[in-house]
């Protein structure tokens, strides 16, 4: 009996740098689908010359609101959906060869290694699990901004090895990128956030950065030095940023809180963070 077929499908948007090694890192599977978002650099180009077959889907504000429309084009009888920055390791292809020759659930979280310039995120994002590997048909995006989707059948993880994992050598690379995509995701963020109660957003501003960096840095973040503290600060900011733009959404309804107010919020919320942080 011959194995289930695999198509290997790609988001993209003006991705000229990334392209070519993201194609030819999933030259095995059965099928290559490049999904473009209106690239006008030469991605398209590049991908159709190592292989791939390009599709079209709109343009839109996040990739997570155009995977459904993707994902209906493409044959395989499994999916493995990879960024246009990531790059499929060798281990990590024998790895979701094997899966699917003998699978045990309808999905699969992957491992994926991400990359601050030079400095893999061991203890900062590690195994960082994505949820890209599922048979055809049963995965469903909602369309929110870093949402994954839901599956109507059974999820596993496949194993957390450094060896056979998605590499994100596009996590950062070029800072102002970098910041550019994280404002634009911040903003996605802060309108999708309509859980927080108003009575607790000066708790949101302060607890989200605060816990991020904290808990980022002190759980391990420390052993990367400089990079490592980079990266924590920026996270940091960018739960900053949500919480911000949050706040200017609702600005007009808030009560007002007294500046003594947000003084010993700030204290607690220090306290608070520290020792939920570094405590044994």
């Amino acid at each position: 009996m011959s194995r289930p077929t695999i198509t290997a499908l790609i988001h993209t948007r003006n991705e000229e740098r990334w392209i070519e090694g993201c194609v030819r890192a999933v030259a095995w599977a059965d099928e290559t689908v490049v999904a473009d978002m209106a690239s006008n650099d030469r991605t398209r180009e590049l991908a159709t010359g190592v292989g791939a077959r390009v599709i079209d889907v709109p343009v839109a504000r996040n990739v997570e609101e155009v995977r459904n429309e993707a994902m209906a084009q493409c044959r395989g009888d499994w999916l493995l959906v990879v960024d246009a920055d990531e790059i499929v390791s060798p281990g990590l292809r024998d790895r979701v060869l094997a899966t699917v020759a003998a699978p045990g659930a309808d999905a699969y979280w992957v491992p994926r290694r991400n990359y601050f310039f030079e400095t893999w995120l061991e203890h900062i994002q590690w195994p960082d699990p994505q949820l890209r590997l599922f048979r055809r048909g049963v995965a469903h995006w909602s369309g929110v901004v870093h949402e994954p989707p839901s599956i109507a059948g059974t999820v596993a993880h496949l194993p957390a090895e450094p060896e056979a994992a998605l590499e994100h050598p596009g996590c950062c690379f070029d800072m102002g990128k970098f910041l550019e995509k994280y404002q634009r995701y911040a903003a996605l963020e802060g309108r999708r956030t309509d859980h927080i109660p108003d009575t607790n957003l000066v708790q949101y501003l302060l607890r989200r950065p605060l816990s991020e960096f904290l808990g980022r840095y002190g759980g391990g973040g420390w052993r990367h030095g400089v990079p490592g503290l980079v990266f924590c600060l920026l996270l940091m900011n960018y739960q900053f940023m949500i919480g911000a733009h949050l706040w200017a959404d609702r600005r007009s309804r808030l009560a007002p809180v007294a500046p003594a107010q947000v003084r010993r919020t700030l204290r607690w919320e220090l306290l608070r963070t520290a020792l939920k942080a570094w405590r044994p």
